[in-house]
């Protein structure tokens, strides 16, 4: 087995191309398969080293790796050589109508009732006239001539998927200037490359039935097809335009882990329920491409919120620590851990926390009664403190003032935290000794 994935360097990585890439990757490692990574920069004049550079740290830190990679900018000898051949055997041949003698036979045809399909007029020119053509300034454009058969595959999602050439326009492989459409070149580097699974979105269907043929047309075996549904709003409109906010450089710079994404991006839309899971072996063995609806499947923003903040509380302290060396108090980090982990969204609220939990601040300010706080003080347990110290601590304070609920425990979580709300204290007060608590009371 052997995929890729052939993104375009005009733009950062969103959702759409990198679910694809995900899914060609996630499937090739299920399969023991070889993944490569092809730069489709034929388009020299939107296509940017910036953004090739951008797509693959996006696919790094997604956590995708390939055995290789390469770009079609610089194939012109293989292509031209496949190019030749389809010339040789009369698969590709020459046009000459301009683009608005084309959107005048199109619009004839719509308004006879009929597909606007190509003619074929340039098809019957003879040698003698298309060297007159040349000579007179003209240059050709290139279409491949589909034959009559049936186009049909089993798709590995979609199902059995046929198209009849009758209703199809000869495609333009080939521009005046002589540039490559998407189709030419990705055939070849497909067959080079000895592409045998091809997994892409939905929008790529009318493609593959070119493909196919010209697969054929240069004798070569055909990949195998699937093509997964895009995904939409919770209205069900497509992202469009509005990719930008949902780019993997995005979710990123947000926060998000990596394993969040790869778990959701392969799940959602699928027969298989999405939960949070942390070890990319269990995913991949979870993972069946058969499962993959045929419909588009709604992305909720708030659903993969929700999925970071479960995937983030599975992790022990052994896997995180690297990702939270910036804690720089002495709290028990371990311990500091194991009570924050339920209290974040995303890791980057670690910091955040450090310093509500370090933070000392002046009871006065929240209008606090001293005696409260000397009697709160003297009947601080002893270290080492554990999840039952809160408990006798605050049953010890109702006993001597005759404090409870709110008038109790809110002048507490104010002196620890500085914040009205806020999780249990009881697992709080372990990441404490008791000059600590003391310092926070303002008795050090």
């Amino acid at each position: 087995m052997k995929c890729r994935f052939a993104p375009s360097p005009t733009g950062i990585i969103h959702i759409g191309n990198a679910r694809s890439a995900l899914l060609n990757w996630i499937f090739c490692k299920k399969h023991k398969g070889e993944f490569i990574l092809r730069i489709d920069d034929t388009d020299q004049s939107r296509s940017s080293k910036e953004f090739e550079n951008a797509i693959k740290s996006d696919l790094k830190w997604l956590g995708i790796d390939w055995s290789y990679t390469f770009n079609q900018s610089a194939r012109n000898e293989i292509y031209n050589e496949k190019i030749n051949t389809l010339k040789n055997n009369k698969r590709l041949y020459p046009c000459f109508e301009t683009e608005e003698e084309l959107a005048l036979k199109k619009k004839a045809l719509l308004s006879s009732g009929k597909p606007p399909i190509y003619d074929r007029s340039s098809i019957n020119l003879s040698e003698e006239e298309i060297n007159q053509k040349i000579k007179s300034g003209k240059k050709p454009h290139w279409r491949f001539k589909l034959d009559t058969n049936e186009i049909s595959w089993k798709d590995l999602i979609k199902g059995k998927v046929s198209f009849n050439p009758k209703n199809l326009s000869d495609p333009v492989l080939i521009r005046e200037d002589g540039t490559l459409l998407y189709h030419l070149p990705s055939v070849i580097d497909d067959i080079q490359e000895e592409i045998t699974h091809i997994i892409r979105g939905e929008d790529h269907i009318a493609n593959t039935a070119f493909h196919i043929q010209i697969f054929k047309a240069l004798g070569a075996t055909i990949p195998i097809f699937a093509h997964h549904p895009f995904l939409t709003d919770n209205e069900g409109k497509g992202f469009s335009k509005r990719m930008g906010s949902l780019s993997i450089e995005k979710f990123k710079k947000d926060g998000f882990e990596n394993i969040t994404l790869i778990n959701y991006f392969l799940f959602i839309g699928s027969s298989s329920n999405i939960e949070p899971m942390i070890d990319l072996k269990s995913i991949i063995n979870k993972f069946d491409i058969s499962n993959i609806s045929k419909s588009s499947a709604k992305f909720s923003k708030e659903s993969l919120v929700s999925l970071n903040q479960d995937t983030i509380k599975l992790f022990n302290f052994d896997q995180i620590k690297d990702k939270i060396l910036n804690i720089s108090s002495n709290l028990q980090k371990e311990k500091f851990w194991r009570f924050v982990k339920n209290n974040i969204t995303f890791l980057n609220e670690v910091s955040t926390w450090e310093t509500v939990i370090t933070a000392i601040n002046n009871y006065k300010e929240f209008d606090i009664d001293t005696n409260f706080v000397n009697i709160a003080a003297e009947e601080l347990p002893n270290d080492p403190f554990d999840e039952t110290t809160w408990d006798t601590w605050t049953s010890n304070i109702k006993d001597k003032t005759g404090l409870k609920g709110k008038d109790l425990f809110m002048p507490l979580r104010l002196i620890l935290t500085g914040k009205s709300h806020g999780p249990e204290l009881k697992y709080l007060i372990p990441l404490f000794d008791k000059n600590g608590i003391l310092q926070k009371l303002g008795k050090i």
